[in-house]
């Protein structure tokens, strides 16, 4: 187990703050090498060209389907079986402890916040950013050739934008595309088959790994591609068993579209209280020198109780070098003061700064895990990430936590009704759209540029109605690493609210200049989910949201409907996080889920739309 101590003594004061006691908290961790090993290579192109081959033959009844025996082809698309990504989990026992009195328990003392939050409400307008359509429903279900049998709902986008390539990943399937929105494989690939693995679901019935949580990424650095899945295991029947792998792929070259070194990892946890257990929603960054994994890990026998937080610190150069056995280094993270939760790694935009002072350094930051919400931010620093360059790592954990505009969890978002092919044909019919999902409040994104730490997460908000909304937050904070004190200040702090509608997954990136946009989805009782931005920089006020692409019906998912396995509510999964990345011109390019004019599935109609934004 990890070590874990608070400091109780005074480690540092803010000049703004006379007399302030700034509590830190401490964590050791231990070397991982070997816990992640190379299995196996894998040229995506390749792949892509027998997908297309295999999609072609397949034609346009989709034979797969008639042999399943068990489905209706619907005109020129069809439908698989649905599955239900798990929901992502926070640890019940702090939503009856709160926040607040668990730090107090432990005597911390959160840093005050010095920016007073900016209340404004955003215009709407049509925005006229150059944007394309990214993955669909159906191009998830013609991956691996037309054998990804099984929908999936919610799609999380992301993307990485360099050297003139867009590579986006979205559940299961992976596309790359020129800067022009040009398809440049023959066919989107699953990435079953870029970790060589057999289908998640093939053509007799049986079940495959099931890797989810999509994250692509790329580092300017070393000049490669990443696409990082965990996967809680399954049997042949597709039951999940007490096992959990961690899939990375990684480029040989600058090209996308070429050979991956794929590494393998088992997560599962059999050792640690409360186990065994397995990771979900991992979390990715980097800095100088190491790109960063983080996850949360949940018990596998009860399926709902977190346990931990997992950092993991892997080398760039060892990645970046096809080494068999990349340095690693892991901290496990006990619930102890109620932000070891989706702990976010921070990202850094291509031209900006790292920070290489004591021995470089990478920041992250996770908001309260309470049901309740909260009104501080944890703040954590990595140091001694050079070490990672070397046979024996030795890095080091501190979080200190900050006082923030308050948040509270976010309400479930109506839409403007519109045509159900799927639920007008359940029985009973359902005839009212659904809601949808408005997730919860943890921290979304976080990028670090200028010294300063750009984060989002949603929160429920009133508008000048005083109609109770879900809405963003966007949080400016400096920070500063001295002498192994880690020091904190809020510059700036805005709430993102549309009066009359709902905000849903805000996602920011920045260019080195501290200029840039965040990602969303906007829907309400008047607006089918349409894909929006909206320009930031550090010390502005947000006053304008783009509609990049208007929603051109409701969201129809069967993740809504009780009709399928019991998984809906009326409650519609939405995705449970966008992407926003800054490009090498400063640029910034977003991938948001909306509902568009597109061919659909008969369980899912979801759609990704890829915008850029020219600050």
């Amino acid at each position: 187990m990890t070590g874990f101590k608070v400091s109780l003594a005074a480690m540092g004061l803010l000049s703004a703050l006379p007399g302030l006691v700034q509590s830190q908290t401490t964590y050791t961790g231990s070397n991982a090498t070997g816990s992640l090993t190379l299995s196996t290579t894998v040229n995506v192109m390749q792949v892509a060209q027998a997908n297309a081959a295999g999609v072609q033959a397949l034609g346009a009844e989709r034979a797969f389907l008639r042999a399943m025996g068990a489905f209706e082809v619907h005109n020129l698309f069809s439908t698989g079986a649905p599955k239900h990504l798990p929901r992502h989990i926070r640890p019940p026992y702090l939503a009856m402890l709160g926040a607040k009195r668990n730090l107090a328990l432990l005597g911390v003392q959160p840093l005050a916040s010095t920016g007073t939050p900016s209340t404004t409400y955003l215009n709407v307008v049509n925005g006229g950013a150059f944007n394309f359509n990214g993955l669909t429903q159906v191009d998830q279900l013609d991956a691996n050739g037309g054998n990804s049998l099984v929908s999936l709902e919610p799609p999380n986008p992301s993307i990485a934008v360099a050297n003139g390539y867009i590579l986006e990943g979205v559940n299961n399937a992976i596309q790359v595309y020129d800067r022009t929105g040009k398809a440049l494989l023959p066919a989107p690939i699953s990435s079953n088959e870029l970790f060589g693995l057999a289908p998640f679901l093939d053509q007799a019935g049986v079940y495959g790994p099931f890797p989810t949580d999509m994250q692509v990424f790329y580092d300017p650095d070393i000049q490669r591609w990443f696409v990082l899945q965990r996967a809680q295991d399954e049997d042949a029947l597709g039951n999940f068993i007490d096992s959990s792998h961690l899939y990375l792929a990684v480029s040989q070259t600058p090209n996308p579209t070429g050979v991956y070194n794929v590494y393998t990892a088992d997560t599962t946890d059999l050792q640690d209280p409360g186990c065994p257990c397995v990771d979900d929603y991992p979390q990715i960054g980097a800095d100088r020198f190491g790109f960063y994994i983080s996850s949360n890990e949940f018990n596998a026998g009860s399926g709902n109780f977190a346990q931990h937080a997992v950092v993991l610190a892997l080398s760039k150069a060892s990645l970046g070098s096809g080494a068999s056995t990349p340095t690693a280094f892991r901290f496990v993270l006990p619930f102890e003061t109620g932000y070891e939760s989706t702990v976010q790694p921070a990202t850094t935009p291509p031209g900006a700064s790292y920070l290489v002072a004591d021995g470089g350094v990478e920041y992250f930051a996770s908001t309260s895990a309470s049901s309740e919400g909260g009104e501080t931010v944890a703040i954590w620093a990595m140091s001694n990430t050079s070490s990672l360059g070397s046979n024996s790592p030795n890095l080091s954990l501190m979080q200190t936590i900050v006082q923030t505009l308050s948040y509270g969890t976010p309400r479930s978002a109506q839409q403007r009704p519109g045509p159900l092919p799927l639920g007008s044909s359940l029985s009973p019919p359902e005839q009212v759209p659904p809601s949808i999902d408005g997730g919860d409040n943890r921290t979304l994104s976080l990028v670090y540029a200028g010294s300063r730490l750009y984060l989002t997460l949603a929160t429920s908000v009133l508008d000048q109605s005083n109609n109770d909304l879900t809405g963003g937050a966007l949080v400016v904070i400096s920070t500063a690493l001295r002498q192994g004190t880690l020091q904190t200040k809020v510059l700036n702090q805005s709430y993102l609210i549309v009066n009359g509608n709902y905000l849903l997954r805000p996602s920011v990136a920045v260019n080195p200049q501290g200029i840039g946009a965040i990602a969303a989805t906007l829907v309400g009782p008047s607006r089918y989910p349409s894909a929006v931005y909206i320009p930031i920089s550090t010390f502005a006020t947000p006053s304008t949201a783009y509609v990049a692409a208007a929603g051109t019906a409701p969201e129809d998912g069967y993740s809504a409907y009780g009709a399928f396995n019991g998984v809906g509510n009326g409650n519609a999964r939405w995705g449970d996080r966008f992407t926003a990345v800054a490009a090498s011109d400063g640029s910034v390019w977003t991938a948001t889920e909306y509902i568009g004019n597109l061919p659909r599935s008969t369980y899912a109609d979801w759609d990704t739309l890829v915008t850029q934004i020219k600050p």
